[in-house]
C-alpha cells in the first residue's frame, strides 16, 4: 500500500465539495483517479472496446500493466483541456474499466477486489436481491430495464472482462481525422494484446449537437444539463449563468468516488463503479406516438398543440433544454425545482426528468430527506452511436445511446434511479406510470389517466408513450485507479 506518512501526508474528504483542481493538497488525488469521472472528458468521438482475457494471469497483468501507462487522469484531463483551448491541440483520452471477471483473470485477491454486491454479482445474475429504497428489497427477475439478457447482443451474452475507452476529438475537429486516428489506436492494441486478449467487439461513439452546439441526443433533446458537478469552477459557472437558489449542482466526492483497495493508498486511491448499457432509440415511433398525443391534447383544449411539445411532455423538458415547469422569472435550464408544480399539472410525474431528478419531490411528498434524495444521484457519461439520422422513415434503426453512469454504490444510485423511480409506476404517488423513455418498456398501469394544464384548463388524458427504448446489453465495472495498474507487477 502507500509509502506516505507523517503530517505532511495529503488528504481529501469523501464529503468533501467544490474541488479546487489547482489545489496542490488534491493533486496526488487527481493524478491517480482515472478522468472521465468528475468531469466528463470532453472529446467528440469515442471507441469502447470489449475484451475477454485469454492469457495466463502473469501475461494479463504484464500487458495491462503496459498498455496502462496510456491512461489518463482527472489531473491530466484537465491540462490536455487547458492546452486544447489555448492551443487547439488535441490528445487523446484513454480509459480502462474491469468487470468482476476481469478482476478475476488478473488474479486479484479477494480483498483487493471492489465489493460492491452488484458489480460482484455483474448484470446478467437474475438472482440478485437489491434494496431500491421506495418499495423495499426486491427479488429481481430480470435486468433493471425488464429486458431478457437471453436477446442482448454480442458481447454483452458473453463474458466480458475489459473495457477500453478510448476518446478523441474537439468541437470543431475533422471526423475523419478523428476516426483515422482512433482506429490506428485500436489496431495498436490488437497487435500488442492478441497473445493475451480476445477483442469481443468495438462501439462507436460520437457526440451529436444542434444548431446551437448544445449536446443532443437521438431524440433530439438537450442532454446533461443536470449532472452533478464537483469541481468549484463548474459550480461557479452554474451560479454565475442562472444561480443555484432552486437547484444547486453540487455533488460531494462521495457521490462517485469510492476508495480503491488496489490502490497506493487507502486515502488517497479512488475509482468509481460505471454502468455501461447499449440503449437503441425509436426515433420514428417517439415521433408518431408523439403526433398522436398532440392530436388527443388539441381537441380536448380546443388549442392547437405541435408534436415538439407532446415530446417535451416525455421528457420534462423541451428540445432546447428549457423545463416544462420554471420556478424563477427568469429563463433557466438548471435552476428550477417543482415546487410550484406539485399536481404534476405542467411538467408530468413520469416525464423522464422528474422520474430520474425528481429535485425535492421525495421529500414534499413523502418527507424524504433532501440529502437522501441526492445522495441518488447518478453521473452520467454516454455518448451517441448508429445514424445521425433524427428524422428516419421506419422504427427501430441502428441509433442511441452508449449509456455510462458513475457512481459511488450501484444499488442505491443507478438501481434505485433505474428500478426504484424510473421503472416503478408508483413513483412518486400511486398510479404515477412508468418513465417513457428509461422506464419499463413493457409495463402496464392500472390507471392510464393523468391530468395536464394548458393556459388554465385542466384536461385527463389517458395516454402512455411505449416501445421508444430497447436494452441491448450492458455490464458493471470498476474504473480502478491507475496505482492499481502500477502494482499489478509489483504484487504478481
Amino acid at each position: 500500500m502507500s509509502n506516505l506518512s507523517g503530517v505532511n501526508k495529503p488528504s481529501i474528504k469523501l464529503s468533501q465539495k467544490h474541488l479546487d483542481v489547482n489545489d496542490p493538497n488534491l493533486k496526488i488525488v487527481l493524478d491517480d483517479i482515472q478522468g472521465n469521472i468528475l468531469k466528463s472528458h470532453g472529446r467528440t468521438h469515442s471507441r469502447h472496446i470489449f475484451l475477454k482475457f485469454t492469457g495466463k494471469t502473469e501475461d494479463n497483468r504484464h500487458w495491462l500493466n503496459q498498455f496502462a501507462s496510456k491512461l489518463t487522469s482527472a489531473y491530466k484531463q484537465h491540462q490536455t483541456s487547458i492546452d486544447y483551448k489555448s492551443t487547439g491541440t488535441e490528445h487523446l483520452f484513454t480509459g480502462i474499466l474491469l468487470s468482476n471477471s476481469g478482476y478475476q483473470a488478473l488474479g486479484i485477491d479477494d480483498f483487493k477486489i471492489p465489493d460492491d454486491k452488484a458489480f460482484r454479482a455483474g448484470m446478467k445474475d437474475l438472482d440478485f436481491l437489491y434494496d431500491t429504497g421506495p418499495n423495499g428489497v426486491h427479488e429481481r427477475t430480470n435486468n433493471p430495464l425488464n429486458d431478457n439478457p437471453d436477446t442482448w447482443q454480442h458481447p454483452f451474452n458473453d463474458q466480458v472482462d475489459l473495457l477500453i475507452i478510448l476518446a478523441y476529438g474537439g468541437i470543431d475537429s475533422d471526423e475523419i481525422l478523428c476516426n483515422d486516428y482512433l482506429e490506428n489506436e485500436i489496431d495498436n492494441i490488437k497487435n500488442s494484446s492478441k497473445k493475451v486478449a480476445s477483442i469481443l467487439s468495438i462501439e462507436k461513439g460520437y457526440t451529436l449537437r444542434n444548431s446551437n452546439n448544445d449536446v443532443i441526443e437521438h431524440f433530439g433533446f438537450v442532454d446533461g444539463l443536470s449532472n452533478p458537478v464537483f469541481f468549484k469552477s463548474d459550480f461557479d459557472y452554474w451560479q454565475n449563468k442562472e444561480g443555484v437558489e432552486y437547484y444547486d449542482p453540487t455533488a460531494p466526492f462521495d457521490l462517485v468516488a469510492v476508495n480503491d483497495p488496489g490502490g497506493f493508498d487507502e486515502d488517497l486511491s479512488f475509482g468509481t463503479y460505471v454502468v455501461y448499457r447499449k440503449m437503441q432509440q425509436n426515433i420514428r415511433g417517439f415521433k408518431d406516438q408523439a403526433k398522436s398525443l398532440a392530436s388527443e391534447i388539441s381537441q380536448k383544449t380546443g388549442i392547437q398543440i405541435d408534436t415538439e411539445y407532446a415530446e417535451a411532455l416525455a421528457f420534462g423538458r423541451h428540445k432546447d433544454g428549457t423545463p416544462l415547469i420554471q420556478s424563477t422569472k427568469t429563463p433557466s435550464n438548471n435552476n428550477f425545482s417543482y415546487l410550484e408544480d406539485m399536481k404534476g399539472a405542467k411538467c408530468p410525474f413520469h416525464s423522464h426528468i422528474r422520474k430520474t431528478n425528481p429535485r425535492g419531490d421525495t421529500n414534499r411528498l413523502n418527507g424524504t430527506l433532501m440529502r437522501n434524495e441526492r445522495s441518488h444521484r447518478i453521473v452520467r457519461r454516454g455518448i451517441s452511436y448508429g445514424s445521425k439520422n433524427l428524422n428516419p422513415e421506419t422504427e427501430w434503426t441502428d441509433a442511441g445511446l452508449l449509456f455510462l453512469s458513475c457512481q459511488s454504490d450501484i444499488e442505491q444510485q443507478f438501481l434505485v434511479t433505474q428500478c426504484g423511480w424510473s421503472d416503478n409506476s408508483n413513483f412518486p404517488l400511486d398510479n404515477t406510470g412508468h418513465d417513457p423513455i428509461t422506464g419499463d418498456q413493457n409495463a402496464k398501469s392500472s390507471d392510464n389517466l393523468w391530468q395536464h394544464e394548458i393556459d388554465g384548463k385542466v384536461i385527463d388524458l389517458d395516454f402512455r408513450y411505449k416501445d421508444l427504448v430497447r436494452i441491448l446489453g450492458g455490464e458493471y465495472f470498476f474504473a480502478p485507479s491507475i496505482s492499481f495498474f502500477k502494482n499489478l507487477i509489483d504484487e504478481s
